[in-house]
């Protein structure tokens, strides 16, 4: 069991090698560990005179987001990860539930990213900015802080105690704030390196927001109990910048989306990856064009697809280096154990059929802040009397709780897995489970472009009654498409109800459709 806390190992870290340098950012260039402690220890002097326990914290991929977070656990405070991406009503319900009124951010981050709803807020609450902290201290606190960071105190601070607040993305939903404990992360990363043995030599370049858990966790976290260098750089949507930063800072690992790395790469020629050795990519199913072209960029190494969910703290299952199969994932990580199970019968599915993830061990989370939520778990049986270990959820009959993922899996006989997509994304037409993914990617093959998303599938059911609607950008023949379909196999069950001319298919930040604010668009 694991009994230390980022705290604990932030420190054994950051005392070795203090001049050691750290991170890089296009306004800061390199810095040290010690730089970074004694900023820290100045910045956590200030947090520490706040009243409130939780503190939001809302930057993009820059140091100073890296530093507010151990900061904030120096003065004995809880970071809530704040996305300045939501909508009003999903930012509202947001802060309904983590009880907060003091925002750390920067001046000119705040600048560029304010809207209405965040000036409503400015005039409430306290909107506090880094380089006003950094400016206004006395000769005093800046001689404790160099003095701090030389014997490094911590205050005394339990593994199962929140490190962070986040919240799900809200693309079928409300976003659920997610309370994930010291254990959680530091569980959840020490099983990640079992398998992905990233070295102390490597770079990681890191440009998309730490409100999303694999960028909280991976990009954040493991640096910082690692020691790994991190090279910043605050806009994802800036590749021309990434692609000149990676040439320049020999940059060894990237972790993106594959929207965002076929950003990159699109820019990239010649030997532009050449140190390149590691590209994770999460979020979203990665395109085979995708995966071509990093081949041409980095011969001898390939795309690593990774799965995990916020609830999980996020990595559940990893492709390692040694081994990868586009669109899968082979390795749960160590302790993890995972079942996948029928649907309806809750029985355990043999190979290539469908089921749901279902998971369980110390790296995943306790509850919802929300309490009255529902129930992400289920009391099952264990496989077999060793799974019924130290670290498990257990009842008083040696059963144990198991997180339903709501992600459909299939499992082959070398032990890859592959998803099939969220519960949410299939449909019920007579019996029969229909994956919505699958009938947009057979009318991708016809009516998809690679430059822009001008597709989309979405489908309602209301008394057994299924519609399942074709949104694009431009005008396409109702009986064409479905007649498409029946030539490319798909099952007479599935139909087309309606195409639906729209003007620009919404999409998330990460580049993947909003689901969501399709749906609100069909009529049953």
């Amino acid at each position: 069991m694991i009994q230390e806390t980022i705290l604990t190992l932030w420190k054994k870290e950051f005392s070795k090698n203090k001049n050691e340098k750290f991170l890089w950012d296009n306004m800061l260039w390199m810095q040290s560990k010690k730089d970074f402690m004694i900023k820290a220890y100045l910045i956590a002097n200030y947090i520490e005179k706040i009243e409130w326990e939780y503190i939001w914290i809302m930057l993009p991929a820059v140091w100073s987001a890296s530093l507010l977070i151990i900061a904030t656990y120096l003065a004995r405070k809880t970071p809530v990860m704040f996305n300045w991406t939501l909508w009003k009503e999903a930012f509202n319900h947001c802060v309904e539930f983590s009880k907060v009124n003091k925002v750390l951010t920067s001046s000119n981050f705040f600048d560029r990213v304010k809207n209405d709803f965040l000036e409503e807020y400015n005039s409430k609450w306290n909107f506090i900015f880094v380089e006003e902290m950094l400016k206004n201290v006395s000769i005093w606190d800046k001689l404790k802080a160099l003095l701090k960071s030389f014997y490094m105190p911590i205050p005394w601070t339990i593994p199962e105690q929140n490190a962070v607040i986040l919240f799900t993305s809200g693309s079928e939903a409300l976003p659920k704030a997610v309370p994930l404990s010291h254990k959680n992360l530091v569980e959840n990363i020490i099983g990640a390196l079992k398998i992905f043995e990233i070295k102390n030599d490597d770079r990681l370049i890191w440009f998309l927001p730490p409100f999303h858990s694999f960028w909280f966790t991976v990009n954040t976290i493991m640096p910082l109990i690692t020691g790994l260098q991190v090279i910043y750089t605050p806009d994802p949507n800036d590749a021309k910048t990434i692609l000149e930063i990676i040439k320049h800072t020999k940059v060894t690992s990237i972790t993106a989306t594959p929207t965002f790395l076929k950003m990159i790469m699109a820019l990239a020629s010649g030997d532009d990856f050449k140190n390149i050795k590691y590209a994770v990519v999460w979020a979203e199913k990665c395109p085979e064009e995708v995966f071509k072209k990093f081949k041409e960029l980095s011969p001898e190494w390939t795309i690593l697809e990774w799965y995990g969910i916020t609830e999980c703290s996020p990595v559940v299952s990893i492709n390692p280096i040694s081994w990868s199969k586009p669109w899968t994932v082979w390795k749960i990580i160590p302790n993890l154990e995972c079942k996948i199970l029928d649907i309806d019968t809750k029985k355990e599915v043999e190979v290539w059929e469908q089921g749901m993830i279902y998971v369980s061990w110390t790296s995943i989370f306790e509850w919802y802040l929300d309490k009255e939520l529902e129930s992400p778990f289920e009391v099952l049986p264990p496989l077999n009397p060793l799974l019924s270990k130290e670290g498990k959820a257990q009842n008083e009959q040696g059963e144990v709780k198991w997180y339903k993922t709501g992600d459909l899996w299939k499992l082959d006989k070398e032990g890859f897995l592959t998803i099939t997509w969220r519960l949410k994304r299939f449909i019920k037409i007579a019996w029969e489970m229909i994956s919505l993914p699958f009938i947009e990617w057979i009318l991708l093959e016809k009516y998809g472009s690679d430059d822009e998303v001008k597709i989309a599938i979405e489908a309602v059911e209301n008394d057994w009654v299924a519609k399942i609607v074709l949104f694009s950008l431009e005008h396409l023949d109702l009986e064409e498409v479905n007649d498409y379909m029946r030539k490319r196999g798909v099952s007479n069950l599935v139909k087309i109800a309606e195409v639906m001319k729209i003007e620009k298919i919404p999409v998330l930040w990460t580049g993947k459709t909003d689901y969501k604010e399709l749906k609100k668009l069909i009529k049953i």
